[in-house]
């Protein structure tokens, strides 16, 4: 299609100051500033000193609400008015009175953090007495990541996290629960672990961590899954590399059936210190 020369000069021009306009509202977005209220005020920054007439015409904001965006503004510093011959004016503020308004929205975000951190034993202490959800599903690699994280941060020292099972996995993932069974060690958690014969690399990785104990199934029973014991839970580890998955049931019954059974089977699992 041909274009006039002159259209073809401006277009460039057009493109930019689109870019910035779009790049100024998302820009106010950010810090909290409503659609309309953007319009308003870029509006008013524009044409100065005005009447609502005048705003509802360059916003486009209906004369129903353009009194209400306009008092939230005011209750920003965004926007000042004044009367003159019974007629009500409105200016923008200087854009660097946003800084201002910005460093005000820290201030208020701190003190809230600060009223929620004295609520905080009282909020705990309902969720405390609610009644939970029995059955939890986490999927993915920062699903398991969850799970393994519950189980250290519920447990305290000289408590038990009893493992059974579980086969290779990714080598990233085996770096990230080595690093995290120093912690568990460091903190005082005992933990018992039943594992597959072939999977020597691991326990050859965690041998000399302070309260930890190895046994073994044989090579035969190899699987994709491992069952975490602790507390009054169950996590089921499904580790397929594709489609990891964990399911954690909280149920003292539940948890004391899976005790009694990892127990059993440890007192008839091989004890190899060298396996």
């Amino acid at each position: 299609m041909f274009l006039p020369p002159k259209y073809v000069e401006i277009r460039p021009f057009l493109n930019q100051r689109v870019f910035l306009t779009k790049m100024i509202e998302t820009a106010l977005k950010e810090i909290g500033l409503t659609e309309g209220e953007i319009r308003v005020y870029l509006g008013l920054l524009e044409t100065g000193s005005t009447t609502t007439g005048k705003i509802i015409k360059k916003s486009t904001i209906s004369g129903s609400k353009v009194y209400e965006v306009l008092d939230r503004l005011i209750a920003k510093g965004l926007v000042s008015s004044v009367t003159k011959n019974g007629v009500r004016y409105f200016e923008a503020s200087s854009p660097e009175r946003i800084l201002d308004y910005v460093d005000e929205k820290k201030e208020q975000i701190e003190e809230e953090r600060i009223t929620i951190q004295k609520i905080m034993p009282e909020l705990l202490l309902k969720q405390k007495h609610a009644e939970k959800s029995e059955v939890k599903v986490f999927t993915g690699f920062e699903g398991l990541k969850t799970a393994n994280e519950d189980i250290i941060k519920t447990l305290k020292k000289g408590e038990e996290w009893l493992s059974m099972g579980l086969t290779e996995q990714p080598r990233h993932w085996e770096i990230y629960f080595n690093k995290r069974q120093k912690i568990r060690a460091e903190k005082g958690i005992v933990h018992k672990h039943l594992l597959n014969e072939k999977y020597k690399s691991l326990y050859q990785q965690r041998k000399k961590l302070q309260h930890t104990e190895f046994r073994f199934f044989q090579k035969q029973f190899e699987m994709p899954t491992s069952i975490e014991i602790y507390d009054e839970k169950i996590v089921i580890m499904i580790l397929l590399q594709d489609n990891p998955m964990a399911i954690m049931i909280e149920s003292k019954a539940v948890s004391d059936s899976f005790r009694k059974y990892f127990y059993a089977l440890w007192k008839t699992a091989k004890e190899g210190k060298e396996a």
